[in-house]
């Protein structure tokens, strides 16, 4: 019998759908794995017309699922599909419907027959057919394009110019025309190409539709700015001298080993291998958006298998609602209840691993790897989601970690998050959703989004009733500064006054060098029992923002008409520079609840409230309790923030942050991250 160790919180660390949404995945995750009722086995030497035993398996996952359509469901046990560890190659999406459900009283289990990972669903098709082009490139035809590529497990790059890093325009001369610096670019064939430009916070990859060489001036396809062209964000989106850009997907670019170039035209791939013969390399090229689409079944699980290999796109377009073009995946849920996905690996996507579009209530996504992903690891798109949870996952080097939206009472919990281009973790339009026991670093690493962060929140769900975001226990470390050091960067970001009622407490904040450790906006926030280390020189920006152009320990922005009422106590900051809170706006006793009992070091003495004095902070009410000393560490220069029994902050009413229990839980099976 299959079990899981789970953490229960005190009942007054959750409010009752929290705990009813915990005790629900603890019952779906410790459910033995039941095989008496149905049992299938699958192997990449078996056949589809075998009876699907251990001695006569079938051979592929569409295969087993119509053989099951035929079964009865109605049992109190699990149908079981075992897959012998090999590679099992999609050509075409495998779709579950309601027709592929378990019962209410049963499950239907894919899972790995040999050890967890062993069973690999490649999302594409081996390419073997070459042609020598001579040069040492090679062309292999194809009937629709493709644009992830892989050797021998290792992502292919579309031809780009520069190689690395980036280029700057020159100047903008409006949404469609950009021009180049005379350096950075001879003739070259731009048959397909597309510009992958930085407009503050939205990522843009468009076409190119002509380039004036005479000129210097590229002809995009359409406005790099999409639908939000006309908005009020339209002096955000105009790109401005320095913007940083290249372009890709030009046979012209291809210089290096490892380069790829797709021919829109012809669907004709060239390629430029890492190893040759290219015979003898395994090289595997996708066209599909997703491998496994579940749309409207219930009660399925997923356990133990290995996910990879789905196309990307040539252009990003910009559009509203935000991401709402970045839908391919290597597994996508739509209206779906019931379904665990569990102990699998997301290897290898040229969008995203786990893509939601809607309309999903109560699915777990536990303990799995989630890596090279280009756009994210797991991403809620859309819809109308409640009370799922992303527990336990291992996510590194993909585009944006868990990314949620439009979900009300979800549970995202002990997440090991690092090397992202983007944000960690980030949510818009969600309610009660608790984001807990998280490991979070290296995030905003080539990020489109300005406003990049560690645990980001935009919008919640609710008006002023709603939000009621928790953000609890989560370690928060190494990240440095975004491209774009005008606007603002945090740690833990609450954005826009659209944001209500959220608590932030228990958290660890280290190696920093954004703008700030937390950034809070909106009204009716609780910040409490945080530790903030924030260490480094000021750093004045080139933009005067909201958010003011300094580095600060707390930000809190641009206080509207209404009364914020932020309460802020019983947290730690330590400091070498910048002040302690900057404020965008004139603060009043009504911009903060409560201020105190907190404990604030700054090795150089040097104490500033948001352009104010000490004594004019105190005037205002605030930190009347508050002591000013070194809050003692146990041994702060490696990174250990209990305190010594005789710390002031105890004295003041802090509580040790436990940090045993952050991260990944022991169950998690792929310690190597690969």
């Amino acid at each position: 019998m299959e079990h899981q160790s789970l953490f229960l919180p005190t009942v007054t660390d959750w409010n009752q759908n929290s705990l009813i949404l915990l005790l629900f995945a603890g019952l779906l995750l410790m459910l033995p794995v039941k095989g008496a009722h149905g049992e299938l086995y699958v192997s990449p030497d078996g056949d589809d017309g075998n009876p699907g035993t251990q001695s006569q398996p079938l051979r592929t996952l569409q295969g087993a699922r119509d053989r099951i359509r035929n079964m009865d469901k109605n049992g109190p046990q699990d149908i079981l599909v075992l897959f012998k560890a090999g590679n099992y190659f999609i050509d075409n999406t495998v779709r579950f419907g309601r027709e592929d459900s378990g019962s209410s009283g049963s499950r239907v289990i894919y899972k790995n027959w040999n050890e967890k990972g062993s069973a690999h669903f490649i999302g594409g098709r081996a390419l073997t057919a070459w042609k020598d082009e001579g040069g040492g490139i090679y062309s292999a035809q194809l009937d629709q394009d493709a644009y992830a590529l892989f050797e021998n497990d290792q992502p292919a790059v579309m031809a780009r110019e520069p190689d690395e890093g980036y280029h700057e325009f020159e100047s903008v001369i409006d949404f469609n025309h950009l021009k180049f610096r005379e350096a950075d670019y001879c003739r070259f064939d731009y048959q397909g190409a597309a510009v992958r430009l930085w407009a503050h916070w939205i990522p843009g990859k468009i076409s190119i539709q002509d380039i004036d060489f005479e000129k210097r001036i590229i002809t995009l396809d359409q406005p790099y700015a999409g639908n939000l062209k006309g908005t009020v964000w339209d002096d955000d989106w105009a790109a401005r001298t320095r913007t940083r850009f290249y372009i890709y997907n030009s046979k012209s670019f291809m210089d290096k080993p490892g380069e790829f170039y797709m021919d829109p035209t012809s669907h004709k791939l060239y390629y430029r291998p890492r190893r040759t013969p290219i015979e003898r390399q395994a090289i595997i090229a996708s066209t599909m958006d997703w491998l496994i689409d579940i749309d409207g079944a219930s009660d399925i699980q997923f356990q133990g298998l290995t996910f990879k290999v789905c196309n990307g796109l040539l252009e990003v377009i910009p559009s509203l609602p935000l991401d709402s073009n970045i839908r391919g995946g290597l597994i996508h849920l739509g209206e779906a209840r019931n379904i665990v996905i569990k102990y699998c690996r997301f290897l290898n996507s040229g969008q995203n691993g786990v893509i939601v579009e809607g309309d999903i209530e109560k699915c777990v996504i536990y303990g799995n790897l989630i890596t090279q992903t280009v756009s994210g690891g797991v991403r809620f798109v859309g819809g109308n989601n409640r009370d799922n949870i992303i527990e336990n996952n291992y996510v590194h080097h993909v585009g944006e970690g868990i990314y949620v939206r439009n979900s009300v009472g979800d549970l995202i919990r002990h997440n090991l998050i690092h090397d992202v281009d983007e944000n960690g973790f980030k949510s818009l339009y969600v309610e009660r959703q608790t984001v807990s026991y998280n490991d979070i670093s290296r995030v905003g690493l080539d990020g489109t989004d300005s406003d990049a962060a560690g645990i980001y929140t935009n919008c919640t769900a609710g008006g002023p009733d709603g939000g009621h975001v928790t953000i609890d226990h989560n370690l928060l470390h190494d990240m440095s500064h975004n491209r774009y050091p005008g606007y603002p960067a945090a740690a833990i970001y609450l954005d826009l006054d659209g944001v209500y009622n959220c608590t932030v407490t228990n958290n660890i904040i280290y190696n920093i060098d954004h703008k700030f450790g937390v950034h809070v906006r909106g009204p009716n926030h609780v910040v409490r029992n945080n530790i903030i280390d924030f260490d480094g020189p000021d750093l004045l920006s080139p933009f005067t923002v909201v958010a003011g152009s300094r580095r600060a320990n707390v930000a809190v922005n641009k206080p509207p008409i209404w009364n914020h009422h932020y309460t802020f106590e019983n947290n730690i900051v330590w400091s070498s520079s910048g002040s302690i809170f900057r404020i965008g706006g004139q603060p009043n006793q009504h911009t903060f609840k409560h201020v105190d009992n907190n404990v604030y070091y700054n090795s150089k003495e040097h104490y500033t409230f948001a352009k104010m004095s000490l004594k004019d902070w105190h005037r205002m009410g605030f930190d009347s309790h508050t002591n000013f000393a070194d809050p003692l560490f146990v041994d702060r220069e490696n990174h250990d923030y209990s305190l010594k029994p005789d710390s002031p902050a105890l004295t003041l009413g802090f509580e040790n942050i436990d940090t045993s229990r952050i991260g990944l839980k022991r169950d998690f099976p792929y310690k190597n991250g690969g």
